[in-house]
């Protein structure tokens, strides 16, 4: 048996608009982690010539000279925290992209879809400005919106997809 598949003009708008902004906001982590890495003196030797000022690169930081230990210890979990922002964004976000717009096609109530869309987004960015700002429970919020809304929009795509 076929099915042709229909898709609302504004759950399509709003998982456009939110697949942007989570392509920028993993840019900017990204980005960020390169700036921390620079920092840390961790990036491969030859970026050296790229940034003189940032002093020796070896991949690991390890032959970086810096001002006081209490400076090295800032740097390097500066560069652990943007570390572990992309990762966390690398577990959660491509898997929320693919149950967005899997369930676009088949969601069985289209403002559900639209809620949890943005939902999705914004638990994405509040817990990476959190992460960032050392700000806790609210990063705590920010994952839990982000894996809740995404479990929602699975169940919505199911549901839709069981009554075609």
């Amino acid at each position: 048996m076929m099915t042709t598949v229909t898709v609302d003009t504004g759950a399509l708008k709003v998982a456009m608009l939110s697949t942007l902004v989570l392509l920028l906001k993993m840019n900017y982590s990204n980005m960020m982690t390169g700036k921390h890495r620079i920092s840390a003196g961790g990036r491969p030797p030859e970026d050296a010539k790229l940034f003189p000022k940032s002093g020796v690169q070896d991949f690991s930081g390890d032959s970086k000279v810096f001002k006081t230990p209490e400076k090295e210890k800032l740097v390097k979990a500066k560069l652990t925290r943007a570390l572990r922002i992309v990762a966390n964004d690398l577990e959660n976000i491509p898997i929320g992209l693919i149950t967005m717009w899997g369930s676009l096609f088949c969601c069985y109530n289209v403002n559900a879809h639209m809620a949890c869309t943005a939902g999705f987004t914004l638990g994405r960015i509040l817990h990476t400005v959190c992460y960032e700002l050392e700000l806790q429970p609210h990063r705590a919020w920010g994952w839990g919106i982000g894996i809740s809304t995404s479990c929602l929009l699975a169940v919505n795509g199911v549901l839709g997809a069981l009554l075609l």
